[in-house]
């Protein structure tokens, strides 16, 4: 596609926009500064950074008391550090303040900051503009024109700024000359892929085991051709093996221009007695990208047909075709058949090479045999086909019939009505296209390009300054909706119950709830807020010590994840109580987690539930080994993060910042006794300025200590060096508000009971996602009205996400 002309340039302009800001008036409901504040700066302050003397040249008599929103925000913040530190006030002031009193002012100047950032972050514009995050990007665009963008390929999107695990939020995903270059790079290669320049031709491609195996000779080859075994022959996959390259992937010329294709592959997967069972994984190597991964067991005498459709840019590929298990090489003096075409495994070995099976015929290792691959496409579905055919004109050349397609794709794509001057702006670009001598068709991909770079593509909009309301219209009410429950743009149901002014009716906006959250779409909400709320992005950031954890694998990973999800997908929608994410009798598993869990009996490869024995130490999102994982650095568990993350993941709370100079805990010397982390942490006790928030932070993550830094279950803290046995875990704990535990369970038992906390707290994570923005003090009479709600709804998770959809909260602006 050329790049575009002068109008085009314009039209890009559509990107500038400033408007007034406004700041919704508040309403503190905490200690005012003068009480909580005044008198500790009075005290220990004045004196040397006052009116008469400033040492350092910081006075503090002149800052803001909005501690805040004011303009002294990073003053204060150098105060909060300071106290941390315990460089002031200075030993040598008279009535040195305790510790106690000193963790006071820094918890509330602390919450004081967080509450500022958040109320700037919620600031209510005039119109709001909220950038599409890059996964909504994603589905949107395959709503509307049926092409998969791959948004994390490194040719895709710019990753998503994010605000306490959230990449929702309006104010922080800011726009840069990066974005738009890649928005527009985006733009055009998807309009390539929808509208091609000439027709692609859709054909199927096999490869046989001798394409992909190599090994045999042309001559080899031939005389297995005459001899007709060359269909028979098989590809032999240990443990660890892969197919690389070009071997496992069609020709460069079917992939040429991108597109849709579904792969099948023919195999049989053999599992030992009491082992794994092999594990197909299917990789792109140039976009980083797992195209499709299975558990196979299938016998060797009745190999299965595994198919998956993938989505892939324009140009070259190279794929990755793997046994993704542990055990022992696959090299051709241990373990494949060498230059010997392989049949079978019974004589597939070579005398001198690793034994394939026992004395039974029962495989020793788990084992793939592929007999062959096959590609289809790029393929056009009739409901794909359709969508593109809305938007782009019938005849070649008919004006009348470019606007009107371009009028529906402005609507579509700005998922709303749009004004008449508002399709002229496009319309005149395809007419200066053509009149620069471009092709018709082709002026028409410019003309949409221009609509999938705009602002109302890109940006949820919501207010009208020539029609301000306090309240969504329906149009907004409904992209509101299909981005909280579908991550992407509302449906033609929703469109239409919109145009016809009927979907803020209570009655009806239950029924679409209740048919959104039936839909499959909605496994993207199941998916998609819990990873943000309960910040799944960091599991894996701290890839675990391979020799500490031998048996954790990218498999092990992704299964971890996927128990959250599905956990998450089984409480909606079978509208469970907001108790089983804090404790259940059940969780979900599939065979690799079954594994790790110590779970018996789990063939089928999906995530199933299952019964938790009654003195099982599981259930709930607590002990679920994602959690622990992300809340631990891949060598050891980290309390004090668990503490942090069940403060504000449970409790909704954010812990002041800790001093600067903490020092690391250090390795277990080498002649010392052999201790728990947990010991070393009782020396922040003994400081101060430590103290005081560790008693708050610590035993949260304590309760867990029984879990290593991947979810194991373990009784003792295994100490690599030191002298003396391992010593014993200690999960027991004191709360702040003195009621003691002694296990995970009965920590959780103690949640259970304050679920009302918890209530508040998921409701306000589930309105910072859906509204896009963070909650401030003047959104707490509503988040109570939908709290009461929940809580006469005993809790039940299906009805308290209607609940805020029906709430004057989620239809305000």
């Amino acid at each position: 596609m050329p790049r575009l002309s002068s109008q085009f340039v314009l039209a890009l302009m559509l990107w500038g926009f400033i408007f007034a800001r406004s700041s919704p008036a508040e309403t503190p409901s905490h200690r005012p500064f003068s009480d909580a504040i005044g008198p500790y700066v009075q005290q220990n302050c004045i004196r040397c950074h006052g009116p008469d003397l400033q040492e350092g040249d910081f006075r503090i008599d002149t800052l803001s008391t909005d501690v805040g929103g004011g303009p002294s925000v990073n003053r204060w913040r150098e105060v909060i550090e300071k106290i941390n530190n315990g460089e002031m006030p200075p030993e040598d002031e008279p009535d040195l303040p305790s510790a106690e009193r000193n963790a006071e002012i820094v918890e509330w100047l602390a919450t004081r900051i967080e509450e500022g950032k958040a109320a700037r972050l919620a600031k209510k514009e005039p119109v709001s503009f909220h950038r599409l995050t890059r996964d909504e990007y994603a589905n949107t665009v395959a709503d509307l024109l049926g092409v998969r963008f791959g948004v994390a390929d490194p040719s895709g999107l710019n990753e998503d700024a994010q605000w306490h695990g959230f990449e929702r939020i309006g104010s922080v995903l800011s726009l840069s000359a990066s974005h738009i270059e890649k928005y527009y790079s985006a733009a055009e290669r998807i309009l390539d892929e929808a509208y091609p320049t000439r027709p692609i031709e859709s054909k199927v491609v096999r490869k046989r085991a001798l394409d992909l195996r190599g090994g045999p000779s042309g001559r080899q080859i031939k005389e297995l051709e005459e001899q007709g075994l060359a269909d028979k022959v098989r590809v032999d996959m240990w443990p660890g093996h892969e197919i690389r390259g070009g071997r496992p992937g069609p020709d460069s010329a079917m992939l040429k221009n991108g597109g849709i294709f579904k792969v099948r592959i023919q195999v049989s997967g053999l599992k030992p007695v009491g082992g794994r069972a092999p594990h197909l994984t299917f990789y792109a190597d140039k976009i980083d990208r797992l195209l499709f991964e299975q558990d196979i067991l299938a016998p060797e005498a009745e190999p299965t047909i595994v198919e998956f459709t993938v989505e892939l840019p324009a140009g070259g590929h190279s794929f990755q075709l793997t046994n993704d298990v542990p055990g022992p090489s696959n090299l051709p003096r241990s373990g494949r058949s060498g230059q010997r075409p392989f049949f079978s495994l019974q004589d597939g070995r070579i005398p001198w090479q690793i034994k394939l099976t026992d004395e039974a015929g029962i495989p020793l290792y788990p084992f793939l045999i592929v007999d062959w691959i096959e590609w289809e496409g790029p393929l056009q579905p009739s409901d794909v086909t359709e969508k593109r055919a809305r938007y782009m004109p019938a005849e070649n050349g008919d004006m009348n019939q470019a606007r009107d397609c371009l009028a529906r794709l402005c609507e579509a794509a700005f998922r709303r009505p749009v004004e008449t001057d508002e399709v002229d702006q496009y319309f005149q670009i395809v007419e200066s296209e053509i009149a620069a001598g471009s092709d018709f068709r082709q002026a028409m991909k410019t003309g949409m390009l221009a609509i999938l770079c705009s602002k109302n593509f890109l940006f949820v909009v919501e207010g009208d300054l020539k029609h301000p309301q306090a309240k969504l219209n329906d149009f907004e009410l409904a992209t509101r909706l299909s981005y909280l429950l579908w991550s992407t743009m509302p449906d033609d149901e929703l469109f239409a119950l919109a145009r016809d002014g009927k979907l803020h009716e209570p009655d009806v906006l239950k029924q679409q709830v209740d048919r959104m959250l039936a839909d499959e779409r909605a496994e993207k909400f199941c998916h998609d807020f819990p990873h943000q709320w309960l910040q799944m992005h960091k599991l894996g950031m701290f890839p675990p010590n391979k020799e500490m954890y031998p048996d954790y694998d990218p498999h092990l990973e992704r299964s971890m994840s996927g128990e959250t999800f599905a956990f998450f997908q089984e409480v909606l929608e079978k509208n469970l109580s907001l108790r089983e994410f804090i404790d259940s009798d059940w969780t979900m598993v599939n065979p690799r987690l079954a594994i790790h869990y110590g779970i018996d009996g789990i063939e089928q490869d999906q995530f199933q539930r299952v019964a938790l024995a009654s003195d099982d130490p599981r259930g709930g999102l607590l002990t679920q080994a994602a959690v622990l994982s992300l809340t631990s650095d891949g060598t050891r568990h980290r309390p004090v993060h668990r503490g942090v993350w069940v403060l504000q993941s449970v409790f909704g709370k954010t812990p002041p910042p800790p001093p600067a100079n903490v020092d690391a805990i250090e390795p277990n010397p080498v002649d010392s006794p052999k201790a728990t982390i947990r010991m070393k942490l009782e020396a922040h006790k003994h400081d101060p300025n430590c103290a005081a928030c560790h008693r708050k932070i610590d035993p949260l993550g304590f309760a867990f200590d029984n879990f290593d830094a991947i979810g194991r279950w373990r009784d003792e803290e295994i100490v690599a060096q030191g002298v003396g046995a391992n010593p014993p875990v200690d999960p027991s704990g004191v709360l702040p508000d003195g009621r003691k535990f002694a296990t995970p369970h009965e920590f959780k038992q103690l949640l259970l009971a304050d679920i009302d906390s918890f209530n508040q707290t998921f409701i306000e994570k589930l309105a910072t996602y859906s509204l896009r923005r963070t909650m401030t003090v003047d959104d707490r009479e509503d988040l109570a009205a939908i709290a009461k709600r929940s809580k006469d709804a005993d809790y039940r998770v299906r009805d308290l996400v209607e609940a805020l959809v029906l709430s004057d909260l989620f239809q305000k602006r």
